[in-house]
């Protein structure tokens, strides 16, 4: 009985192996359909990837070899350009030598034009210092509203030089007597003057006058017994 019993259970347990290793093979055939799928469009990506650097390498060739043929063709003219700098380099330092020689000359002509404005300026001051003189438009004041006194008979002089012609204006403002006068005396190129002029109790004496280093002026009276007392003003016009 142990014989007919041990038979159907291997054959039984032979059918489940197969069934089994069926089962695993068709797992190993869908894994390994998953894995080739995977790993073709792993190589897909990379294809597209190697493809897109391709084209990067290329396009960054092509503008290397542009920048190249351009370097190349403008090589001789930056040969040139160097050599026309380095040829005219002492050119170049003797024209900065010239213009600072010539921005030194402009400096010296502006000072002498401005010391020439001042020399024309101090002469056109002398021309119309002059001018006044000839039309005895200037004036100096010798004496200033003063009040002086002498004794009957008698003056009080002032004397002054005067470098140009003209005249004097003496004016006397007040005298307490009408016998007021007054002279005027000086020598010069040859000519002796001497005048006298009365102005009573108040009045201008006006004379001429030429270059002298010694011109004097009387104020006095002709009183025969009281002295006299005047505010004179005197005026030297040129």
């Amino acid at each position: 009985m142990s014989g007919t019993s041990e038979k159907p259970i291997e054959k039984k347990s032979g059918r489940t192996v197969a069934i089994a290793l069926g089962i695993i093979c068709i797992v190993l055939a869908v894994g390994l359909v998953g894995a080739i799928a995977n790993y073709a469009s792993i190589l897909n990506n990379k294809d597209s990837t190697i493809q897109s650097k391709d084209s990067q390498i290329q396009t960054l060739t092509s503008q290397k070899n542009q920048l190249q043929t351009w370097l190349d063709g403008n090589e001789t003219l930056l040969d040139q350009t160097q050599t026309w700098l380095q040829g005219n380099l002492s050119q170049i330092s003797s024209l900065n030598s010239q213009i600072t020689s010539l921005q030194n000359q402009i400096s010296s002509l502006n000072s002498q034009i401005s010391s020439l404005n001042d020399q024309i300026a101090n002469l056109q001051n002398q021309v119309n210092d002059l001018n006044d003189i000839v039309n005895l438009a200037k004036s100096t004041v010798w004496v200033n509203d003063q009040t002086i006194s002498q004794p009957a008979s008698s003056y009080t002089y002032w004397t002054f030089s005067a470098s140009y012609a003209g005249y004097v204006s003496v004016v006397v403002h007040t005298s307490t007597t009408t016998n007021t006068y007054v002279r005027v005396i000086y020598a010069s190129h040859g000519v002796n003057y001497s005048n006298q002029i009365g102005v009573g109790t108040g009045g201008t004496a006006v004379f001429p006058i030429l270059p002298s280093s010694s011109i004097e002026i009387r104020v006095g009276n002709t009183n025969l017994i009281n002295g006299a007392t005047e505010t004179v003003t005197i005026t030297f016009y040129y």
